[in-house]
């Protein structure tokens, strides 16, 4: 064997070490390129849309971060930055960053919300989703996306725009959408916030797509369509055995015990169910029913398991499997055909603040 043909399979193994170093989501040389590179990504998203300065905005955003970061994996410096852009969007880039347009926080309704879709992208990022995705969309090897990601993004301006427009249309395979879905679920759950978020945000993005007419923004669309992913969502809690209640991301169907002119009422989301006479006794038994109905009076409730029901010759009101009042009734109350109209009422005017849904009970 020949001295230039040994020196030849040494560069080789050399050139091999070094990819394979960089396989290593672990190696804290690759971390450090892979942020520099986030860096470089970075500077060519600002130059396109303006970088949004709102200390409110940023602080919301950052105590949710804050949140999430012990549920990542890999120890990346995550940023949430904000761009004045009325699409609805959010994306992450390499090394920890992620974008909201401006469009997005507009649009979501509840901090819940707003870090169902954050969990979603902190996920893309810890797990590099959009250098893997880059890699298959542009047909080459992981290897050689990740020593573009070695020099720091110097590899040329088409390998970095090919990850820019990985990044910002989400356009990732399904493997990897479908994992940033089921981990971005698992860290709400685990972070405290309603995993129902994740399922309301969707919708709501469905619902929105559907009622506007598609624009074509080239490079800079908005994310592809929702239904497969909130219904794999929703049956991925069930096998969880995770309840998905839908009000308690949408801040709806909140109830309160109030006094009324000498009465008491028992309102939800502000608006009267209910009233009796107002007595400490009475005040007792409506915080009672407030209890079962916060508990049995869902988003997913349909008014025919709301129902004024007679047993042992007394009349109730029950909502789905629970009994939340029966006679005798407390002092001064109104009828419970009253009860029961308020309630499918309620029911209605939250549906409508999230239209476009199939409620399933």
């Amino acid at each position: 064997m020949t001295r230039p043909y040994i020196r030849k399979i040494a560069r080789s193994c050399v050139a091999l070490l070094f990819v394979l170093s960089f396989l290593s989501p672990a190696s804290a040389d690759a971390l450090d390129k892979e942020i520099n590179l986030g860096k470089k990504a970075a500077e060519s998203i600002e130059e396109h849309w303006e970088r949004v300065a709102d200390p409110a905005k940023s602080a919301r955003l950052n105590m949710i971060l804050t949140r999430f970061i012990p549920y990542m994996e890999r120890p990346l410096p995550y940023e949430v930055r904000i761009v004045r852009e009325e699409t609805i969007n959010a994306f992450s880039l390499p090394g920890g960053i992620v974008y909201f347009t401006t469009g997005m926080l507009d649009f979501m309704r509840t901090d819940a919300e707003v870090a169902a879709i954050l969990a979603h992208e902190l996920v893309h990022a810890d797990r590099r989703h959009v250098i893997i995705q880059t890699a298959r969309a542009s047909r080459i090897s992981l290897a050689a996306v990740l020593l573009m990601v070695a020099t720091g993004g110097a590899a040329g301006p088409m390998m970095l725009t090919s990850l820019l427009q990985a990044a910002v249309t989400n356009s990732y395979s399904i493997d990897l959408e479908r994992e940033a879905d089921e981990e971005g679920f698992r860290i709400l759950v685990e972070a405290g916030f309603p995993p129902s978020a994740l399922v309301t945000a969707l919708e709501a993005m469905e619902n929105d797509q559907l009622r506007r007419p598609h624009v074509d923004m080239g490079v800079f669309m908005t994310h592809p369509e929702m239904k497969e992913r909130v219904q794999y969502i929703l049956q991925m809690a069930k096998e969880q055995n995770i309840p998905i209640m839908r009000k308690d991301a949408l801040h709806l169907l909140r109830t309160d015990v109030r006094d009324a002119d000498g009465r008491l009422e028992l309102t939800v989301d502000g608006a009267s169910l209910w009233s009796v006479a107002g007595t400490e006794t009475n005040r007792a038994r409506l915080e009672e029913i407030k209890e079962k109905i916060d508990r049995f009076f869902q988003m997913e409730t349909v008014p025919y398991e709301i129902e004024v029901i007679a047993r042992d010759g007394k009349q109730g009101l029950r909502i789905g499997p629970s009994l939340v009042v029966a006679e005798p009734l407390p002092e001064g109350a109104e009828p419970l055909g009253t009860f029961r109209a308020a309630l499918v009422d309620a029911l209605n005017r939250a549906k409508e603040k999230h239209s476009g849904v199939i409620y399933m009970p």
